[in-house]
């Protein structure tokens, strides 16, 4: 028979970087369901660790708490294949217009680094030093 691999509140706190406190607000709000004790301990199964996996991805990606309550009701009740695939869809939009956000930062970014290297180099040689205006 094999063995069920599980987890305690303090390993699962360690492994995802967060407080007890948290892992106990996700059981309240259903987030995590169905989490066991053993007498006063919660135990967390391996799907607990996959959910919290794709927890944690969709709120690096800006998912609201609400958001992600939203998709886990819709997969686990509702089985409501069109919300989930809008909800992804939103979201995967959302992530898409932040990449473009972070390449115009970053262009800028180094322009900037550019233009203070020209500026660095033009102090050392005693030269005018560039205008900002001048890199375009």
């Amino acid at each position: 028979m094999k063995e069920t691999i599980t987890f305690t509140i303090s390993d699962v706190s360690k492994q995802f970087n967060l407080p007890a406190s948290t892992l106990r607000y996700y059981e309240t709000t259903g987030l995590l369901s169905h989490v066991k004790r053993n007498g006063k301990h919660r135990v967390y199964s391996q799907a607990h660790i996959n959910r919290l996996d794709a927890i944690q991805c969709f709120k690096q990606t800006g998912m609201s708490i609400k958001q992600i309550e939203a998709f886990f009701y819709h997969e686990d009740v509702t089985q409501n294949y069109e919300t989930l695939i809008d909800l992804l869809t939103e979201q995967s939009n959302h992530i898409e217009a932040q990449i473009q956000l972070f390449k115009e930062n970053q262009q800028h970014i180094e322009k900037k680094l550019n233009f203070y290297q020209k500026k660095k180099i033009s102090f050392e040689l005693g030269q005018t030093p560039p205008s900002w205006d001048e890199l375009d």
